[in-house]
């Protein structure tokens, strides 16, 4: 049976549609009362991402309520971040200042040799060797005197070489001069050559060795730090300490 009205204005016919949609009061819809229709359920993949709204999972307790514990495991975490998107400024964010604690159980997440020398400051990497040289005499040379010798897969490079003078020089002029040089095997890294225009340091004082040989300050595994010490017939250093600053590195 058809049932047919006839509205007498748009208000009668407003009034109407809300009494048949009435949460509370409304008709039926397919079996259920229509205020029942906002709890049906959606059909499986009927909730599109275009549907979420954005922002739908609120920084708060009951939007993070909506993601179980644990719902990020290992191969989740690799898969869901794209790669490269922890960068510094992310992870300064992301880590406490103070995280890594200087404890047994800290230090187990690194594993022995994690930081290789070019990772690591040039302070971190630097090393001094100080060699005592004796109180030679008159004319007395040291011709060839190995120091030190670069171990296997390792690169030492020179950055500063300089004595430390022990007592007072004599005999030393511009005929019968005292030079003091440090090479790599046989080839000169740095020499100063002292005289009457160039005197050997007073007593406690250092003096530079000079500039160093770009070529040679760099010292292959195998290859031997080797101290020479040439004088004059009446050039007469005093006893000295020679020290030497270097950095190591991989080969």
């Amino acid at each position: 049976m058809s049932v047919y009205y006839n509205f007498k204005n748009v208000a009668e016919l407003v009034d109407l549609l809300c009494l048949v949609f009435d949460t509370a009061n409304g008709h039926d819809h397919d079996g259920t009362n229509s205020k029942a229709v906002t709890t049906g359920t959606p059909a499986d993949d009927a909730v599109t991402t275009a549907k979420i709204l954005a922002g739908a999972l609120a920084a708060s307790a009951a939007g993070r309520g909506k993601i179980a514990d644990d719902f990020f495991d290992a191969a989740t975490v690799l898969a869901k971040f794209d790669a490269d998107s922890f960068t510094n400024a992310v992870l300064l964010l992301l880590i406490a200042d103070g995280a890594f604690v200087a404890d047994a159980s800290t230090r187990a997440l690194f594993a022995d040799g994690f930081l290789p020398p070019a990772k690591m400051t040039a302070t971190a990497n630097t090393r001094v060797v100080n060699y005592q040289v004796e109180d030679l005499a008159a004319g007395a040379d040291i011709a060839a005197k190995a120091l030190l010798e670069v171990p296997t897969g390792m690169v030492f490079t020179i950055t500063d070489a300089r004595i430390i003078s022990h007592g007072t020089a004599a005999g030393i002029d511009a005929g019968n001069t005292c030079a003091v040089a440090i090479k790599n095997g046989s080839n000169a890294i740095a020499t100063a050559t002292y005289d009457n225009e160039t005197p050997f340091p007073d007593e406690n004082a250092s003096g530079s060795l000079g500039a160093l040989s770009g070529t040679y300050k760099v010292l292959a595994a195998g290859e031997k730090l080797v101290l020479a010490v040439t004088n004059g017939s009446t050039a007469n250093p005093p006893a000295f300490m020679l020290q030497v600053t270097f950095t190591i590195a991989d080969a």
